[in-house]
């Protein structure tokens, strides 16, 4: 059954079920970025710093995208929740034309502004790595607005209780970005060798595909939500909800992607070999949380239709149930990065010295990873009651308000285990923060 009827069907069922596409599609988007850096890794460390210096500014980017997707899941979710398919149709509509605009704004600004902001964050002690950030950022950015289109499509269906779609998708896009990743960046066959950017090409090859799937979906009147040309017909007020939900959201997101770019030059203060372990630590640390990234998924979807349905204690549930499980099977998967951490970074580069900072960086970070996940859970269970403002207090506080002042303390006294030492204390910090904010908000008013 590919759509979950969260209203009917018992909580573990509806949460199992919808939980387990998205971590599946979770896997697959960091199994590519794992796939990517081996690539990229094969060009030296780099090719690899490249790729591992632009992302903390294309992530910011991309942080709107979803931060106008969570606007969609609040308002779907709860209008399905009423039971009201007319409403659910043309909220998903407005939130094409908002995030579709905004993506093509966000793309513009982007590349205008490339160098100065790789220059901001690489400095002047990795200038044989700028040339190729340059070059890989510019590409990336070219498929942003296919990102925006991509993200509402699958945070609308789950909204309704079908995650599958996005698992589809998701899959389809990653085996074009994993078999054009080669042949684009060493040139094999007849493909052009593209060194770095290649990367970055065979990345957007596989974003217009997901892109142009999402579209047809949507109007191909076999998804859980059906688009038709008056859904798309600008209705001001549903516009200004979205951006009443969606602004809140995507600045928070983004400031925080922001404020990893801040981190990000700390790290390269300590040049390649550090920074080349830490996308390492950071790839497997997000492949660990994949686990806790489904389950919020989930929970946002249930808690949004819950609300709408007026079942607070169906919410409430839903939370806590889904904290539990995540806390157990997050535990296991850092311990074993704990254990393991060694062999995990041998992996990608056979550089000794890369290595032993990333064995440095598993032993430092990850058993803070049970609770900062659980953070996740919280966190998306506002987005589904649409207390976006909330969860943009919780995203500026993790990076601007605790990690950055700490790393910029500790990184002058204790070197780059004082950036690893920040990340400890910010991700224990927001846990605590977001939990307090779910339990004394008023979130069980519904925003529609």
């Amino acid at each position: 059954m590919a759509r979950v009827d969260v209203l009917r069907e018992n909580i573990e069922y509806s949460l199992f079920h919808l939980s387990w596409p998205l971590i599946v599609s979770n896997a697959l988007q960091t199994i590519y970025n794992i796939v990517d850096s081996y690539f990229l890794g094969k060009l030296g460390a780099v090719g690899f710093s490249a790729s591992t210096i632009t992302w903390p500014i294309i992530f910011t980017f991309i942080s709107l995208a979803m931060g106008f997707a969570n606007a969609g899941i609040a308002l779907v979710s709860q209008n399905i929740g009423k039971q009201d398919k007319k409403a659910t149709s043309k909220s998903t509509g407005q939130l094409y034309l908002v995030t579709i605009g905004i993506g093509l704004i966000s793309t513009i600004v982007g590349i205008v502004f490339a160098k100065p902001l790789i220059l901001a964050i690489a400095g002047s002690q990795n200038a044989e790595v700028i040339p190729y950030a340059i070059q890989y950022y510019t590409v990336d950015m070219i498929g942003l607005p296919l990102i925006f289109i991509i993200n509402s499509t699958t945070a609308a269906m789950r909204a309704a209780g079908d995650s599958q779609f996005g698992m589809r998708v998701i899959l389809i896009m990653n085996i074009i970005n994993m078999v054009f990743d080669p042949l684009l960046i060493f040139g094999i066959g007849p493909f052009p060798e593209l060194g770095v950017p290649g990367a970055a090409w065979a990345t957007n090859l596989g974003r217009f595909v997901a892109a142009a799937l999402s579209i047809y979906h949507v109007v191909s009147k076999k998804s859980a939500i059906t688009l038709s040309k008056s859904d798309f017909v600008p209705d001001w007020h549903l516009i200004g909800l979205v951006f009443k939900l969606g602004v809140p959201s995507a600045l928070g997101m983004s400031i925080s992607s922001a404020g990893f770019a801040i981190v990000m030059r700390y790290i390269a203060m300590f040049g390649p070999t550090v920074i080349s372990a830490y996308g390492i630590g950071n790839r497997i640390t997000n492949l660990v949380s994949m686990i806790s990234q489904g389950f919020a998924g989930a929970v946002s979807a249930m808690v949004g239709q819950f609300i709408g349905a007026k079942r607070y204690e169906d919410a409430e549930k839903t939370v806590r149930h889904t904290f539990w499980w995540n806390v157990t099977i997050v535990g296991i998967l850092s311990l074993l990065t704990f254990i393991y951490g060694k062999g995990v970074t041998k992996f990608f580069i056979n550089d000794p010295a890369v290595i032993e900072m990333g064995n440095i960086y598993f032993k430092y970070v990850s058993f803070s990873m049970p609770l900062f996940t659980a953070y996740l859970i919280y966190n998306s269970a506002l987005i589904g009651a649409g207390k976006t403002v909330l969860t943009m207090i919780a995203d500026v506080l993790r990076l601007w308000g605790i990690r950055i002042p700490i790393i910029a303390i500790l990184s002058t006294t204790m070197g780059f285990k004082g950036v690893f030492i920040g990340m400890i204390i910010s991700n224990l910090a927001i846990f605590v923060i977001t939990y307090l904010f779910f339990r004394f908000s008023n979130w069980k008013k519904a925003v529609v």
